[in-house]
């Protein structure tokens, strides 16, 4: 079985929660599990997200605030022949990093919280501009006001990084000799986190 990294340090957790696009809330109320997928933004060490100010989401938050969030970086998809040509399904494998954080939700209530949120929202999805600051009351006032934000304050924090890091040579070389040739540009992100962490590994 491939070795999985678990990974603590602060750069390479932010750098995989900036890449995300999304993650997905699980929640829990009686017993019963709720999960809820979110666009999402880091900011003043929370995470915070928007939605209707109201639904169930918001009933269970106010019943219990533990929740529990994970992203996952996804990377290319790896046949099993890109890892041997015995015909074996058995290396078939999907490469990832991911990122899992338990805490507590509040749901904010502060209007210049409200506006910092949304603007570091903005800058992660519209990262090339072209819209009026947040904070410009006129045109975003109604809008904040109608809209429900929350934040997960981190209890505890955790990555995970599967880039074939522990495989042998022969095998590194010969999924990175696949992932060449098949070039998507998936492909060729993914070869190259592959040999970087190899290199930072050795």
């Amino acid at each position: 079985m491939q070795k999985i990294v678990t990974i603590t340090d602060e750069k390479t957790i932010k750098d995989i929660l900036d890449s995300a696009s999304y993650g997905t809330m699980a929640l829990c109320f009686d017993n019963k599990p709720y999960s809820i997928p979110f666009n999402f933004t880091q900011c003043n060490e929370v995470l915070y997200f928007h939605g209707n100010k109201k639904g169930k989401k918001i009933d269970i938050i106010k019943q219990n605030n533990f929740a529990s969030f994970s992203v996952v970086e996804e990377y290319s998809l790896l046949p099993s022949y890109f890892s041997t040509n015995t015909g074996s399904a058995k290396p078939a494998t999907h490469l990832f990093s991911s990122v899992m954080i338990d805490g507590v939700i509040e749901i904010v209530e502060d209007y210049d919280e409200k506006v910092e949120a949304f603007q570091s929202l903005m800058e992660k999805y519209q990262p090339e501009g072209n819209f009026n600051p947040l904070s410009d009351k006129q045109m975003y006032e109604k809008i904040i006001n109608a809209t429900g934000v929350f934040k997960l304050i981190p209890k505890s924090i955790s990555g995970k990084v599967k880039l074939g890091q522990n495989w042998d040579d022969e095998r590194f070389d010969r999924v990175i000799a696949h992932l060449k040739e098949r070039g998507t540009a998936q492909d060729l992100d993914t070869l190259k986190r592959m040999e970087q962490l190899r290199n930072d590994i050795l």
